[in-house]
């Protein structure tokens, strides 16, 4: 089975952590869960779209360095790390507001 067929068949973020023999803080997959896969997806992304394409032999180093890193920059924190959901700013007024207002 390929790398990418076992990531596939995996059921939850701890699986990944352990297929890729990366150590992992429970707590902090806790909070950041859903960001850390957001990061490490996109980093896979990027590592997918070299040129020659990765071999099987150059991809697991390669995902396992990656979501280290991912998980290094959620453990120490930051204003580096960008927000998996941005508030609404509180004071923008909407288009759609303005026009009922107008009528």
């Amino acid at each position: 089975m390929s790398l990418l067929e076992a990531i596939s068949s995996i059921e939850g973020v701890e699986d990944l952590f352990a297929l890729l023999e990366v150590a992992f803080d429970p707590a902090l997959l806790t909070v950041h869960r859903i960001a850390i896969l957001k990061r490490f997806g996109q980093e896979v992304a990027t590592l997918e779209r070299r040129r020659p394409p990765l071999s099987e032999g150059e991809r697991r180093p390669l995902y396992a360095a990656a979501l280290e890193r991912t998980h290094a920059l959620y453990a120490r924190g930051g204003s580096d790390i960008e927000p998996l959901f941005r508030p609404k700013p509180r004071d923008v007024v909407s288009v759609d507001r303005l026009r009922r207002a107008a009528t």
